[in-house]
């Protein structure tokens, strides 16, 4: 318990009421995580019902200006939350004269917490005695209930009959269930059922604050599990100790290491044809056995005991003897706390605790620094090496003198290659950082024999101490590319340092960022890359690429060319106005121009090649139109020519016609005459066969006697 009580929930009303006043405008902005967001703006409504005020989400919040915003977010500065609240205030911060954050529970023991707090100038309402004292050295802070007291409950309130299990999807890792679990969850859509599904039983027990104070509320009974997060005790304690809450005080049994995270289907797969790969490549063996180890592993690690088992498992699979040091960069209390229990079970395993997040150039270069051994291997927390893969990267090394590190090939849970090395290509403005393999499907024979790269991308990759130690890390690239960043440096000096191992093999089990889209948390992650590559930039001269312009499509024109000078500014931006300016420019236009001015200026440029060769094109179809206008006037006066030739035709076809009828009617008569010949004929032919006919032979000798007669009398 502390020295502080909470006040009643009349009077934490009546607080947040006198701390907003009557400002000249007010804006809220309710928080956008999950239904325990929704249940804490429902509140916050019905807190300022009567009250005028306009609500905004965070991609409007860059936009607007005014008096006064509210920001409602019961979990805003807990750990997961804690980069978007901060990035989010120091927006409004600057848009906003005053800005006041509502009654929210909060890591105050989390280093980027009290960064946050440290660096804001809002109001911060703590929801519960313990937190607001651990942090008001550090800002503005009152103390009012949680703005989900302030919901209604009245008509969800009801007996209600058996268990709801109610833990976060990770509650279960070191904490087991009661024995009469019945295994019911809390999924649901919308705020209505979410407190219905609550209302529907008699016990809750639950890791998750809202959840119990929306049980409690309703008269349930809760149970929550012991020093799970400090807001929990704290909240069960101090505020709901006249509820019936109590803390299940059944400890763990038996081995209290976190089981290793469990995979999915596909990962599952995805080990499984891995292994097979690998044990068909026989790993070298070491040429000869060291007392001391030649290899410390280095293990960076923050909030994930559960993938850091399983790295470290299979760096026990390694014939090589090695050192293993686990760098836990600040996780929370029970994240640490199962990291103790995993790294104690393990007799090579040394564990360094960071007092603060120190991002992964940080936590890495602590490790080299830390490393006695001859090489050091960086191996990603949510990595695992497949047998053999350490030996193969060691043979690489020993075979090549001359060669400073090793990079492994490196797949991902669905079977992709993520990266077998990379390549650079440099010209005086860019460097360009290719990944080999990337984004093939997975097969052995896919991918280039092992052999130089251009650069060794950090996920698993083997590096010589003296290399470090005569090219530190860069810590001010913080979490992001201070891989690409450290090679390149020492391909400028050392040309020729890299090399990749396609027999080594190693798992991802990645999580990508979504970076893409307009969305103010998406931009958030994107403005830290920026910061990173800026770093970059104001180092080296030169751009990083091709990410930057994945970051930032808009530098990229439509036929695929980037704005380099565009990108120049850019991070010149970056470095003198800082991420929170550049958010809020991006969000609300301001850097339009800039962004999108080499696309503009190239469609402008494919607008005009368009237009002229339209002009070139109406030109050609001009010449081809005349042409063809010619070709019709020539075909008109053929067409007429044969209309003329058509007219004398048709004359001379009636007179055929004509001389055809008249040799028609010709042929006709010649055959009545024919007929009649013939008729003549077959009578003549009956009058030579008939008597007369006989006797005219007779008669024609006298007849002509008598005609010579009659000549000669005369």
């Amino acid at each position: 318990m502390t020295g502080l009580e909470l006040p009643s929930i009349e009077r934490s009303r009546e607080e947040i009421l006198e701390a907003i006043g009557s400002p000249a405008d007010l804006t809220l902005v309710p928080g956008a995580r999950g239904i325990g967001d929704e249940l804490v703006a429902a509140g916050v409504r019905r807190l300022l019902a009567g009250a005028a005020y306009r609500e905004l989400d965070l991609a409007e919040l860059c936009g607007a200006s005014g008096d006064t915003a509210l920001f409602a977010g019961g979990g805003a500065f807990c750990r997961p939350h804690i980069a978007l609240t901060s990035r989010s205030l120091a927006v409004a911060e600057m848009r906003f004269k005053r800005v006041i954050v509502l009654p929210s529970w909060l890591d105050a023991d989390d280093d980027d917490v009290r960064r946050a707090l440290v660096r804001t100038t809002a109001t911060i309402f703590c929801s519960e005695p313990g937190s607001q004292e651990r942090i008001a050295s550090l800002c503005d802070t009152r103390l009012a209930h949680d703005c989900a007291f302030y919901f209604d409950f009245t008509s969800y309130v009801q007996s209600g009959s058996g268990v709801l299990n109610a833990f976060r999807s990770d509650g279960g890792d070191t904490f087991p269930l009661p024995p009469d679990n019945d295994d019911i969850s809390l999924t649901t859509p919308d705020l209505a059922a979410w407190l219905s599904a609550i209302a529907a039983h008699e016990l809750v027990r639950t890791d998750r604050v809202h959840v119990m104070i929306a049980a409690a509320l309703m008269g349930k009974r809760v149970q929550y599990p012991p020093s799970r997060h400090d807001a929990l005790d704290s909240m069960a304690e101090e505020v709901l100790g006249g509820y019936r809450v109590a803390r299940i005080d059944e400890k763990p049994r038996g081995d209290v290491r976190p089981q290793p995270a469990a995979l999915d289907p596909a990962g599952q797969q995805t080990l499984h044809q891995l292994r097979e790969t690998a044990l068909a490549m026989p790993a070298p063996h070491p040429s000869g056995r060291s007392p001391v180890p030649r290899i410390t592993a280095v293990v960076l690690t923050r909030d994930r005991p559960r993938l850091a088992r399983r790295a470290l498992d299979s760096l026990e699979l390694s014939e090589t003897p090695l050192r293993v040091l686990v760098i836990d960069n600040n996780s929370a209390h029970a994240a640490a706390r199962d990291l103790d229990a995993e790294c104690a079970a393990r007799a090579n395993a040394q564990l360094v605790h960071a007092d603060r997040n120190l991002g992964c150039a940080g936590g890495r270069q602590l490790g080299s620094r830390l490393a006695d051994s001859e090489l050091v291997l960086f191996l990603d927390d949510d990595a695992e090496l497949l047998p053999g893969a350490l030996e193969h990267m060691l043979a690489e090394l020993d075979a090549h003198p001359d060669a400073g590190a090793v990079s492994a090939t490196v797949v991902t849970a669905e079977g992709i290659v993520s990266h077998s090395g990379g390549s650079i290509e440099l010209t005086d403005e860019i460097a360009s950082f290719g990944l080999i393999g990337a984004d093939l499907p997975f097969t052995h024979a896919a991918l280039p024999p092992s052999g130089p790269a251009g650069w060794a991308p950090g996920t698993a990759i083997l590096v010589r101490r003296k290399l470090l130690e005569e090219f530190p890390i860069d810590e001010r690239m913080s979490a992001y590319f201070e891989d690409n960043e450290w090679c390149y440096r020492v391909s400028l000096t050392r040309p020729g340092s890299f090399r990749r191992s396609r027999e080594a093999l190693a798992l991802h089990h990645l999580t990508p960022k979504q970076i893409q889209g307009p969305s103010f948390p998406a931009r958030s992650i994107s403005v830290e890359l920026l910061d990173a590559q800026a770093r970059f930039y104001e180092r080296h001269r030169v751009l990083m690429g091709p990410s930057l312009f994945y970051l930032v499509p808009e530098l990229r024109a439509s036929d695929g060319t980037c704005d380099l000078a565009g990108a120049r500014v850019l991070m010149e931006l970056v470095t003198a106005k800082g991420t929170d300016w550049t958010l809020m420019a991006w969000m609300n236009g301001e850097l339009a121009g800039l962004l999108t001015a080499h696309r503009r200026q190239t469609d402008l440029r494919a607008a005009e090649d368009a237009l002229e060769r339209a002009g070139a094109e109406n030109a050609r179809l001009e010449q081809a139109v005349s042409s063809q206008e010619e070709t019709i006037a020539s075909q008109e006066k053929a067409i007429a020519l044969q209309h003329s030739s058509h007219g004398a035709l048709c004359r001379e076809l009636e007179q055929t016609r004509a001389e055809n009828v008249r040799l028609e009617q010709a042929v006709s008569s010649q055959e009545e005459t024919m007929a009649f010949l013939h008729s003549r004929h077959d009578t003549l032919c009956r009058v030579e066969q008939g008597g007369w006919w006989r006797l005219r032979g007779h008669l024609l000798p006298v007849l002509r006697l008598g005609g010579w007669l009659r000549a000669l009398r005369r």
